[in-house]
């Protein structure tokens, strides 16, 4: 019809003599044309989702798409950064309890021979058997020279596997540098998403788009807190745990040295001093071994939140009941017939992501807590047992020391003293056999408990790595 009163119009006006008609046929069909466009752009706004056209629901969609995409890159990274530091060689806890096990079992077994022949010295020194004296002191040493030589190789493949992490991208320098990258991204993809929101007001879904904003920034804030809960527990962990390695091969390197010359220190009396001052050092080093390294690790734990809250530029805080309580909120706005500002995801979709994040976030966050509960317990009882076995073993050289220096031709006097010490460390070395047994078969039994509930934090980090990979595909359909 348009294009008849245009054509019309038209004719008219190529008359030689123009009439008033023409100029209202041609004023009509304007008319008509702009009512027409009107209509037609009526009828794509009311066909609209939004009821406001596509822009500001086609940029929203853009904004979210690209906000949870790099928080799916960072969290992925975060888990297997987690999952780097918590994969352990598989027979490490077998080899390292077998190294340990067998120097004390050597050690009790010199304590038990020494007790005997100690005990016949007291009284009729020149029926001490020195062949099976010398026998036990060399099976000490040996027990020495095994334990000390278990730590030490755990020791070089904690030095290895950093190497490894370290050419994988998952050392603490690069890690650290990727995050803050990712983190700054987010933090970008945030202000613009704020201020699309903010420049549509007006529009029916806004308190919809400003709580799901909020939702995301909580999520956010969970994933630098995972990422720094990782970092810092990966990082005091091992700082203990190589302390305790070279420490514990320091004190068996001295006890090795110590049952060294009190073997040659038989057939070379003089030598029997330096023995037992060796003793008294090493056993004063086993004394403190635990205490150190949980030191240490507290203070690498602490730098550990305090470089990469500099790194940040903000201390990593999350409360996980503020993001449920978001979550919650917008579930409730969910009722209203606010129209969808995604279309093909909605929010109901949305909040399922968000909701099942959550759940395993708290579901890793409890196994952690619950892990490292039990560590921190099997750490203080170390902590209490290490220096009850240094000191048993300290104080045996105390008493051989003094014997020799102070009672230095009285050798009943001595050998009595050497009974003594003998006695106090066979209750040591008897405390390590059973301590490192109890150890070994508690963890083995704690650890089955949560692979059969499938609560191991290498189990949750796969659950947690497949979900990611299919909310990816999610994410990446918007």
């Amino acid at each position: 019809m348009i294009k008849t009163l245009l054509l019309m119009g038209a004719h008219d006006f190529g008359r030689s003599s123009a009439k008033p008609r023409s100029w209202m046929c041609l004023l009509l069909a304007a008319l008509c044309a702009v009512s027409f466009c009107h209509a037609v752009y009526a009828a794509e706004i009311q066909e609209s989702p939004t009821g406001y056209g596509d822009d500001f629901s086609k940029q929203y969609t853009a904004l979210t798409k690209e906000v949870l995409l790099a928080g799916i890159e960072l969290e992925r990274f975060s888990l297997n950064y987690r999952m780097e530091s918590v994969r352990q060689q598989r027979f490490r806890r077998l080899r390292y309890f077998l190294a340990q096990e067998t120097g004390a079992s050597c050690e009790l077994a010199f304590e038990a021979t020494a007790i005997k022949q100690f005990g016949i010295g007291r009284r009729r020194p020149l029926r001490v058997n020195q062949r099976a004296l010398g026998n036990a002191l060399k099976a000490g040493m040996t027990g020495s020279i095994i334990a000390g030589s278990g730590s030490c190789l755990e020791l070089a493949y904690n030095a290895l596997q950093a190497l490894k992490s370290k050419r994988h991208g998952f050392d603490t320098a690069a890690a650290n540098r990727y995050v803050a990258a990712k983190l700054k991204r987010i933090d970008d993809l945030l202000v613009q998403r704020d201020a699309l929101v903010a420049a549509n007001s007006d529009h029916p879904a806004y308190m919809r788009a400003v709580v799901e904003g909020k939702v995301l920034r909580e999520m956010r804030a969970a994933f630098i807190n995972e990422y720094a809960h990782f970092n810092a527990d990966s990082r005091s962990y091992l700082a203990f745990q190589n302390l305790f390695f070279l420490l514990n091969a320091g004190f068996n390197a001295i006890g090795a040295t110590g049952f060294g010359l009190a073997n040659k220190g038989l057939t070379e009396p003089k030598l029997n001093g330096p023995a037992n001052i060796l003793f008294i050092v090493g056993g004063g080093l086993a004394t403190v071994t635990p205490l150190l390294s949980s030191a240490y690790a507290a203070l690498i734990r602490k730098h550990a939140y305090s470089s990469l809250a500099e790194q940040l530029h903000e201390k990593p805080h999350f409360e996980p009941a503020e993001l449920t309580a978001q979550r919650k909120t917008l579930e409730e706005h969910l009722g209203g017939a606010e129209g969808s500002l995604i279309p093909s995801l909605p929010a109901t979709g949305r909040l399922a992501l968000y909701t099942e994040s959550d759940e395993l976030f708290r579901k890793q966050l409890d196994s952690e807590t619950r892990v490292m509960r039990h560590l921190e317990k099997v750490a203080l009882e170390t902590s209490i047992l290490g220096p009850a076995i240094g000191g048993t073993l300290m104080t045996q050289g105390i008493l051989g020391a003094v014997g020799f220096y102070k009672y230095g031709i009285r050798i009943r006097k001595q050998f009595r003293l050497n009974y003594y010490g003998a006695i106090v460390g066979s209750v040591g070395a008897s405390m390590a056999v059973v301590g490192n047994a109890a150890w070994l078969l508690a963890s083995l039994s704690y650890e089955h408990h949560l692979a059969k509930r499938k609560r191991l934090p290498a189990q949750l980090i796969e659950q947690r790595l497949s979900h990611l990979e299919e909310t990816e595909k999610i994410v990446r359909s918007l």
